[in-house]
């Protein structure tokens, strides 16, 4: 399901019930929608993050089969404990799109940039810039505060499995 403004989520469940005496679970669901939406925007509903809000970086698999010495495990990590992390990590991410990440040296810092873009429309969701002095800048959401999920709509989300189980939809 693709996140919509919630005007077009009443009209679709309103079309999807067949009697008048049906409206409780619909009328759940667009409460449940509703708060959804108010949600405060936050960078683990875009790309897994530990504990502490720090981007974990995705799981690297060198080969996917057991013929290698790898076992099919990650590269990129040393113990189960991390791996098991970044699963539970991504599976609360809410929201698919078009995600940008760059990672490019940039003059005298290191940054992590995560972009959202979907056709013309571009919102930085995420900057990190590390220093040459060791110090790290942080901001999220292109400094604009106050962001909710219903801000995104014209970016045209897909609400990932767990969004519509946090919203009561089956999957």
């Amino acid at each position: 399901m693709k996140l919509i403004p919630l005007s077009d989520f009443i009209l679709e469940q309103k079309r999807k019930t067949t009697s008048e005496t049906d409206y409780v679970k619909p009328l759940k669901l667009i409460f449940n929608y509703a708060e959804f939406l108010k949600q405060p925007l936050t960078l683990g509903m875009f790309v897994p993050v530990d504990k502490h809000g720090v981007v974990l970086e995705p799981l690297q698999f060198c080969c996917t089969s057991s013929d290698c010495g790898c076992m099919g495990m990650p590269v990129n990590v040393s113990a189960q404990e991390e791996i098991d992390e970044y699963y539970e990590a991504n599976d609360k991410v809410l929201l698919k799109g078009v995600l940008r990440v760059n990672k490019t040296p940039y003059k005298a810092t290191k940054r992590n940039l995560i972009d959202l873009v979907s056709g013309e429309k571009f919102m930085r969701i995420y900057t990190e810039l590390t220093y040459w002095t060791g110090e790290i800048e942080k901001q999220y959401f292109d400094g604009k505060n106050n962001l909710k999920v219903e801000d995104l709509i014209k970016f045209d989300l897909t609400l990932t499995p767990s969004a519509l189980e946090a919203i009561g939809i089956k999957v």
